[in-house]
């Protein structure tokens, strides 16, 4: 299939992971999903360059925290009945403390609510741990997309 690109590597591995799949990061890393929400999703994008450091196993428990933030934020309109779709995008950067800065709403929904709760899924995870000295980098700069009952490359 030829040389794999560690952005796509991390997608791949993170909607296998919300699907229970199997490889390195299957299993729910402690976040327990609520079964009510089958839709709820995500995807991250690395803006900045890594210079060839393994941003993988940090940027995992980036995700992580800001899925246990985020879930009980998702507004009862995107749950079941109703399973109101949407997608956030919001892109931000991680300091080398772990502190947020630059947060930018870059693809609002149209629902204040969707909107609000992914971004109280970034914030309410924050600090996020310390960037490892192995990253040169002042920050570490992310884009985060919230899907909201819609699968992952059916957006």
């Amino acid at each position: 299939t030829g040389p794999s690109n560690p952005n796509e590597d991390l997608q791949q591995a993170m909607r296998q992971a919300t699907r229970g799949g199997m490889g390195q990061y299957s299993g729910d890393d402690g976040l327990n999903a609520p079964q009510e929400h089958p839709g709820i999703n995500g995807a991250v994008q690395v803006l900045s360059d890594t210079q060839g450091w393994d941003y993988g196993p940090y940027v995992q428990q980036v995700i992580a925290a800001t899925k246990r933030s985020w879930y009980p934020q998702i507004p009862e309109s995107a749950r079941p009945p109703l399973m109101k779709q949407g997608q956030v995008g919001i892109r931000f950067s991680i300091n080398r403390d772990g502190t947020v800065s630059a947060m930018h709403l870059e693809l609002p929904s149209g629902d204040v609510s969707l909107d609000r709760a992914a971004w109280g899924g970034i914030t309410g995870a924050t600090p996020f741990p310390p960037l490892p000295s192995a990253y040169q980098g002042k920050t570490l700069d992310l884009r985060f997309f919230f899907l909201y009952n819609i699968r992952p490359g059916d957006q």
